[in-house]
């Protein structure tokens, strides 16, 4: 499956949670646009497979989402967010605009 990806990925560094089923493991995002994530874990996780993600981007920021694998090559996985509470939404894109204003700051 081909997802082409319509916004700049933001590059990150943050530790969060995946969820497959039943069974959960530490994972770090990478990065993210407002509608995805890559991140790295252990479990093994396949293409067109549902997980969730909950991660604390900044102090007042904890985002948990419902990701559809798009991208496998383990420990690396790249997901389109499929389901996030419109709170959630809203810190997202707050934190992505942040991130983007600042690093322009430095050009």
């Amino acid at each position: 499956m081909t997802y082409l990806r319509h916004q700049f990925r933001v590059a990150v560094a943050r530790r969060g949670l995946v969820t497959q089923q039943q069974a959960t493991a530490m994972c770090e995002v990478l990065d993210l646009t407002e509608q995805g994530v890559q991140f790295c874990t252990e479990l093994s996780l396949r293409e067109n497979e549902k997980v969730r993600i909950e991660c604390q981007l900044d102090e007042h920021c904890i985002i948990q989402c419902e990701l559809l694998i798009t991208h496998a090559r383990p420990p690396h996985f790249g997901g389109r967010i499929t389901h996030l509470i419109p709170e959630h939404q809203q810190q997202l894109a707050s934190f992505v605009q942040r991130l983007i204003l600042s690093s322009m700051a430095g050009l």
